[in-house]
């Protein structure tokens, strides 16, 4: 990062709703960048106070029209909770460059129309465990920050976002509301419900002595069996029918009874396709350094 972009920041005072791993994340890495951004945050008492001591916020406030005085605001909570929050962000003004975190977008974007200068937004990153206290100012470096510029949404006012997301390490990719849906079905909604099946299904045919004697690739298949049920309802729930979508795919594309699996032929093609678009992923991933790509 150059001089300039320490003394220019596209934003002067940043307002931060929700201050988990990632609320907390993007003001580390906005501290780091430009200490004199003014960073507030809104969030349950005990844990703003924490990120006041810590040093991730300057200022606490107790609701969104509390932050009229800032240029940007990043609601940082769950999809449904994101949802009415930018109903109550379309009451500071256009001139506030409202985005969110939220792993779904057409809900969203649906609710946040042309009331306000609003760009939906998802950073692709996380960690084991959430919370504060995990946060870190790396979070997001290297990672995709997939966004979808609102109807009301001047090119200026991304262009800035895009400049932030660049400044915390993150790749920025535009992308529209749908295609950001459909595709978070397959390679993010999906794992998370075949780690779950996965899981249950070894657990309760072998028992905990069986998965005492599973290797490192079927820890890895089911790490995401650990995640929490409460993030999850929602990105679920605003997101089913692309969902339902990837599972009828996936269930047609898995081998049927006995002969789908004794069939080497079969097997052997399977295995092809997949070794194949595991590499142009791998492809694609090492070449997204680049930026400005969409979806």
């Amino acid at each position: 990062m150059t001089p300039a972009d320490q003394s220019d920041p596209p934003f002067r005072c940043v307002g931060i709703v929700g201050l988990g791993l990632i609320g907390g994340s993007i003001a580390y890495g906005i501290r780091q960048a430009w200490p004199d951004v003014r960073l507030v945050g809104v969030d349950a008492p005990e844990i703003a106070a924490l990120a006041c001591r810590r040093g991730a916020i300057a200022d606490a406030r107790s609701a969104m029209d509390e932050l009229r005085d800032c240029d940007a605001v990043i609601l940082s909570a769950p999809v449904p909770e994101i949802a009415t929050l930018v109903k109550e962000a379309a009451g500071l003004g256009r001139e506030t460059v409202v985005t969110d975190v939220g792993s779904t977008k057409r809900r969203i974007m649906q609710v946040a129309g042309d009331r306000l200068t609003f760009i939906g937004g998802h950073p692709i990153a996380g960690a084991a465990r959430g919370g504060l206290e995990y946060a870190h100012a790396d979070l997001f470096r290297g990672r995709p920050w997939l966004l979808v510029p609102g109807s009301a949404a001047p090119e200026a006012a991304v262009v800035r976002l895009e400049r932030l997301v660049r400044t915390l390490g993150a790749i920025p990719r535009r992308t529209d509301a749908e295609t950001h849906d459909r595709v978070m079905a397959y390679v993010s909604h999906l794992p998370q419900l075949v780690a779950n099946t996965l899981m249950s299904t070894a657990g309760t045919a072998v028992g905990a002595d069986g998965l005492g004697v599973s290797g490192p690739g079927f820890a890895d298949m089911t790490r995401l069996a650990s995640s929490p049920s409460e993030i999850w309802r929602g990105i679920l729930s605003t997101n089913a029918d692309y969902i339902a979508e990837a599972l009828r795919v996936f269930q047609a594309a898995l081998p049927a009874g006995d002969g789908g699996v004794a069939d080497s032929a079969k097997i052997e093609d399977a295995f092809r396709e997949a070794n194949q678009w595991f590499a142009l992923m791998m492809g694609a991933r090492a070449g997204s350094g680049n930026g400005g790509q969409s979806i």
